[in-house]
């Protein structure tokens, strides 16, 4: 294609069009469990651009939606991924009270706020809105553009009684499509990586560890054994460990760390009885480097600095939530036209980096699809770097808009050559 044909289709990539895509989506409430209405939303989207498209369940009454622009068949797959669950229902108690923590969009002044936008339904639509243009061009591809719309993906874990449908997240929907026919040559996870080029990311794992104690009325408590004051020792040495850690775990500008998320200790509707068990919920984040299987030994050296301080405490450990790191994917065929579609759009080259959040790409990456982050939130109204706790979930429209044009460039870029074109494999007949 000549850049007149090009910039024609980038052009009818609107902010009207890109903002009517990402209200309409954020507007369907999707925590993780309840993707059936996202998904349903998104299936009449797709077909009424002119797309195939269909929903596949992946656990009962959790689906994600399937998209397919078919080419002449002598080019790639290039995939594009992203999650329609949201982190928040937003009637959570001590949210904060602001239009970014709900599932209504609000447009103001150039923004748009509201639960999911940021992580990743302004990926979603920036998707949609690049498969619009490119199909209503009339365009004849080469190769397939595959868009896989999936259900839980947000690192919501089950542990203890956190079970069911909306403790079942870290990718499971994406894991079923890679699983179930999601064959691509390469791919483009949208996560919101404000327009940087994320060639690879930290992976997570997750640990419980628990005190035990016995039960004793207060009346005579030294009858019992309080479970959260033997944790308390582990608490203390924590910090010390979380900078050790970070200190021995460097990559590239990066690096790894440790966090104390959570704890649960006895009983809150008896009051008057010592606290048998007590648990702390650490998060491991794993950068490129490291594996999951070091992860033990860590937690073994974290308890080994509790007994010297406190000898003879014993702890139980469970581990919860396994997910590798993405491996480095810069000279891969996908980061490559990500940089070129990047420069078409903006005249420049891409930021790059390692990121610190997870995403599906270890999951397509396990099945041998090269896959790179690239999104459109992460820049703040205020300022702050990616994310403001204070107004949450937000997108400028800006953004949106240079993002949908970018996806429509690289679809037009790789879609439009052979396979050999890109350098990829190809079938010698005899």
């Amino acid at each position: 294609m000549n850049a007149t044909q090009v910039k024609t289709i980038l052009d009818a990539v609107t902010c009207e069009r890109c903002t009517e895509l990402a209200v309409t989506l954020v507007d369907i409430p999707s925590l993780t469990g309840n993707e059936r209405p996202i998904a349903e939303c998104m299936l009449k989207l797709l077909t009424g651009m002119g797309i195939d498209a269909y929903m596949q369940e992946f656990e009962p009454e959790r689906f994600n939606t399937i998209g397919n622009i078919k080419g002449r068949g002598n080019g790639a797959t290039l995939l594009f991924n992203g999650h329609m669950d949201i982190s928040f229902s937003g009637n959570e108690a001590y949210l904060p009270n602001a239009p970014g923590y709900k599932p209504k969009a609000v447009v103001k002044d150039g923004w748009i706020h509201g639960m999911g936008v940021h992580n990743m339904k302004g990926g979603c639509a920036a998707f949609l809105a690049a498969a619009e243009a490119v199909v209503k061009s009339g365009v004849e591809l080469k190769g397939n553009v595959l868009l896989a719309f999936v259900g839980g993906e947000i690192e919501r874990h089950a542990v203890l009684h956190y079970q069911g449908a909306t403790y079942r997240g870290g990718g499971c929907g994406t894991k079923h499509f890679v699983n179930n026919g999601g064959i691509a040559d390469m791919a483009v996870v949208g996560e919101p990586t404000r327009m940087m080029l994320i060639n690879e990311h930290v992976g997570s794992v997750g640990v419980r560890i628990t005190t035990r104690g016995k039960p004793a009325p207060l009346r005579v408590a030294d009858h019992g054994d309080d479970a959260i004051r033997k944790m308390r020792v582990m608490i203390d040495v924590f910090d010390d460990f979380a900078r050790e850690y970070a200190g021995r775990h460097q990559y590239k500008d990066r690096s790894s760390s440790v966090h104390m998320h959570s704890i649960e200790g006895g009983w809150p509707y008896r009051c008057n009885r010592v606290p048998f068990f007590c648990h702390v919920f650490l998060e491991f984040r794993l950068l490129p480097d490291q594996q999951v299987n070091e992860v033990p030994l860590e937690v073994e050296r974290l308890l080994a600095m509790a007994r010297a301080q406190k000898p003879g405490i014993e702890f139980d450990t469970e581990f919860f939530v396994t997910l590798p790191p993405a491996q480095d994917c810069s000279t891969s065929v996908v980061a490559q036209r990500m940089r070129a579609a990047h420069r078409v759009v903006t005249g420049g080259a891409p930021e790059e980096g390692v990121g610190l959040f997870y995403s599906d790409a270890s999951h397509l990456q396990a099945y041998g699809i090269p896959a790179v982050n690239y999104g459109p939130s992460g820049r703040t109204v205020t300022g702050k770097e990616n994310w403001d706790p204070d107004i949450g979930e937000h997108l400028a429209i800006e953004d949106l808009t240079k993002t949908a044009q970018v996806y429509a460039a690289l679809i037009l870029d790789v879609c439009s050559k052979t396979r050999e074109e890109l350098g990829l494999k190809v079938l010698r007949t005899a």
